[in-house]
């Protein structure tokens, strides 16, 4: 699991947040969260603050951040990958959606839970243990493989 960096993304960034979780990386987002309850997780957590919001980095206690400077979520996550030296791999190790680690699913429960092609396919199926959501080695996870 790639938990050796996490990050937490402020409210400008929930696609690249999202984008990063399918990378395998620990990425809070909540766009409800104010800059000081930002700050505060990532003090507490270790988590860089990945932010376009010039004020917030800007504060003293902010000074663990990426300012990310590109409108362009591939781009975005180019930045991030470069600044920080990471590897750009599709790992499935984590939701996109709630951040909580995948799991391996078993075919036979997933039987319902998938489409048919995708169950006929014999790939490897994963849930997420906090929000359920179901993932699987398509198409979708090679093109953003690039």
């Amino acid at each position: 699991m790639r938990d050796y960096m996490k990050f937490i993304a402020d409210a400008m960034l929930g696609k690249l947040a999202k984008r990063m979780r399918l990378h395998g990386f620990d990425v809070l987002y909540d766009p409800a969260l104010d800059d000081n309850a930002i700050i505060q997780l990532s003090l507490k957590e270790g988590r860089t603050i990945l932010t376009r919001d010039a004020g917030l980095v800007s504060r003293p206690l902010a000074e663990n951040h990426l300012m990310i400077d590109n409108d362009l979520v591939d781009e975005q996550l180019h930045q991030v990958m470069k600044t920080c030296s990471l590897c750009r791999e599709v790992s499935l190790t984590r939701c996109s959606v709630c951040n909580g680690p995948l799991a391996d699913l078993d075919r036979n429960v997933a039987r319902d839970l998938v489409p048919e092609h995708v169950y006929a396919a014999n790939i490897g199926l994963f849930y997420c243990g906090h929000c359920g959501k179901v993932y699987w080695r398509g198409s979708h996870v090679r093109n953003m493989a690039g």
